[in-house]
């Protein structure tokens, strides 16, 4: 599936400026490569997203769970799971334990997709990190921990005024 999600114009001089010092370019020019990837699998990338997720943690399967884990609003997790039992990929069933809730389960062309999927996203991954010098991956690993960590702490605080 052809990608346009690369397609934007430059920023206004003064916002350019202040970006020049700013990672915020960076993150975005890194999920647009990792959505335009994505996009190869004919998934949106929401729908991607859930089903690597399911792959990975299938005892973290109730909606509720899948959209604090992806960061999608409960109505968007509803329209990702109507899109994977669509394609056969997962089912919705009753928890075991409280009949009020439900809990996803992937279907066997769903784990297999998303085995596929996730080696895919990691060997894309590993082809772009071996760019970065071999003595040097360790340091920037580190770095973009420290990075990542310090806007988690920031999250965790209060909301701005």
């Amino acid at each position: 599936m052809p990608s346009n999600c690369r397609n934007h114009r430059p920023a206004p001089p003064r916002a350019a400026a202040t970006l020049d010092r700013s990672m915020l370019p960076l993150w975005r020019r890194i999920y647009q490569e990792f959505a335009a990837r994505g996009q190869r699998w004919g998934l949106p990338i929401n729908v991607g997203m859930t089903l690597v997720h399911l792959y990975l943690h299938p005892d973290e399967a109730e909606p509720a769970h899948l959209a604090s884990a992806n960061c999608f609003p409960r109505q968007t997790i509803t329209f990702v799971l109507d899109a994977l039992e669509r394609q056969k990929l997962a089912r919705r069933e009753p928890h075991p334990s409280d009949r009020r809730r439900k809990q996803v389960v992937l279907t066997a062309a769903g784990r297999k997709l998303g085995a596929r999927l996730f080696a895919d996203l990691l060997g894309f991954e590993a082809q772009a990190l071996s760019a970065i010098p071999a003595g040097s991956l360790d340091t920037f690993r580190n770095l973009v921990k420290c990075y990542a960590d310090a806007l988690a702490r920031h999250n965790a605080g209060a909301l701005p005024a």
